[in-house]
């Protein structure tokens, strides 16, 4: 994992997400240090036409940062406009995100089409003006999605919860699979049913029902492990001192 690219963790290939999104906050961390918005973009801009070059000639940096540069320019929008952004896209009318997902649908097909196999974690992504135009296109798809689900159906939590804990999801569920799939072959299940459709919603409809429990005792008792700070106990008012204490 301290090398940190996809080659390298076959154990566990998505473990290199973890290396690039390092590699990527620190990178933007000091770049958000520069007062200048101008300077800065600059410097974003010449970091993105570095990575797209590095990816051309098959270079893949440690930790991740061949892809955490091609993806700087992406992840710099949604950092420094991420509250202008949760404020406007609520704004409008259902039909516009309508619009904006079938558009965005097209957008992502016609990308597919002309760029092929794209792979950021090896760093292969095509033509860069087309796989920054699907980006944006995919960007736009999910964004659509999540807002007419609020818009029809509101809130809901679990949706939510599986959402607050990606980082769990990411870093277990190629363990997990490797769990159901040995549970299969205990019931003489062949490991190539995993190669059709029913086989691929088995191991992801499984992992989802093993992984939530798992992510409420690891919330519950140990949110340092994925990011969260302990829950500290609420000091007692003075109406809800116990009797006989200094309060009283």
């Amino acid at each position: 994992m301290i090398y940190g690219n996809v080659e390298t963790l076959i154990q566990n290939p998505p473990l290199w997400f973890l290396c690039c999104m390092i590699s990527l906050e620190w990178i933007y961390y000091f770049i958000s240090r520069i007062r200048s918005l101008w300077l800065r973009w600059i410097i974003i801009a010449a970091f993105a036409v570095c990575g797209c070059l590095l990816a051309y000639w098959e270079i893949h940096l440690i930790w991740g940062m061949t892809a955490a540069l091609i993806i700087l320019p992406v992840y710099a929008v949604g950092a420094g406009y991420k509250t202008r952004i949760k404020t406007d896209v609520l704004s409008y009318h259902s039909s516009i995100y309508i619009i904006i997902l079938i558009c965005s649908a097209v957008g992502v097909l016609l990308g597919s089409r002309i760029n092929g196999d794209i792979q950021l974690a090896k760093c292969q992504i095509g033509i860069p003006a087309i796989y920054y135009f699907s980006i944006i296109c995919v960007i736009g798809f999910w964004i659509s999605i999540a807002i007419l689900i609020k818009k029809l159906w509101g809130e809901i939590r679990i949706l939510q919860y599986i959402g607050q804990n990606t980082l769990l999801v990411l870093c277990t569920h190629i363990p997990i699979f490797g769990m159901i799939k040995g549970i299969c072959l205990l019931f003489h299940i062949p490991l190539s049913f995993f190669d059709t459709t029913l086989g691929c919603l088995v191991l992801w409809i499984g992992a989802f029902i093993i992984l939530l429990p798992i992510a409420y005792l690891i919330n519950h008792y140990c949110p340092i492990a994925v990011g969260k700070l302990p829950k500290r106990p609420t000091p007692l008012s003075t109406s809800e001192t116990p009797h006989g204490s200094l309060g009283d």
